[in-house]
């Protein structure tokens, strides 16, 4: 089963767009997405947490993502 999971977080859609050009090109299926970033100092005390632009990955290709994000840099 699927289960997608945040990546890693971008600055904007065009970075978004780039790193998941790379993901894809490595035959892995990825999106861009604005969640909550639930790690923000806000989020951790108890406000409302920011959100953030996050490209998202299954849970089992994490690694084969980062593999190949060092091999394209």
């Amino acid at each position: 089963m699927d289960v997608p999971c945040r990546f890693m977080v971008v600055q904007d859609e065009t970075e978004g767009e780039e790193v998941c050009e790379r993901l894809r090109a490595g035959g892995i299926k990825c999106a861009v997405e604005v969640l909550p970033d639930v790690n923000s100092t806000a989020a951790i005390w108890g406000g409302q947490a920011r959100e953030s632009l996050f490209v998202l990955v299954n849970e089992g290709d994490v690694e084969k993502a980062r593999a190949v994000l060092e091999v394209t840099q």
